[in-house]
């Protein structure tokens, strides 16, 4: 007599494997909510660097093109700029670069120029210090 055996087919998850998939899906939406967070936050982050940043440029163009020598190793001076989207205040210094700067030029060809920019309301500043060749 042969033995028939009744195979049983089930059909569906078990609830383990759904608590299981639960907790994984769970796990995933919280890690990419923070992600997202983080990445928004830092995007707004660099667009006001980006905004201080053109603003430096173009301070160190006007210095460069519109002040003599020593003009600008004494410069002092604070404005804030609304040529853009942002207000941003910057205060730009000038001195005399030391001798360790200078190879290949006399520390009376060069301006050492510090321009610092920050957005009004924000704690963080971006500042520049750059050696201007003026003959």
């Amino acid at each position: 007599m042969a033995c028939l055996s009744k195979s049983v087919h089930r059909g569906g998850f078990s609830i383990l494997e759904v608590l299981i998939a639960l907790i994984l899906l769970g796990v995933v939406s919280v890690i990419y909510v923070q992600t997202s967070h983080y990445s928004q936050k830092n995007t707004g982050k660099s667009i006001d660097w980006q905004a201080e940043g053109i603003v430096i440029e173009k301070t160190f163009e006007q210095l460069r093109t519109g002040h003599t020598l020593k003009r600008l190793q004494t410069f002092d001076s604070a404005w804030t700029d609304s040529s853009g989207s942002v207000r941003i205040q910057v205060r730009a210094t000038g001195g005399v670069p030391p001798t360790s700067v200078c190879k290949g030029f006399l520390p009376e060809q060069l301006a050492k120029i510090t321009v610092l920019a920050k957005r009004e309301h924000f704690s963080d500043s971006i500042d520049v210090t750059a050696y201007l060749w003026v003959n």
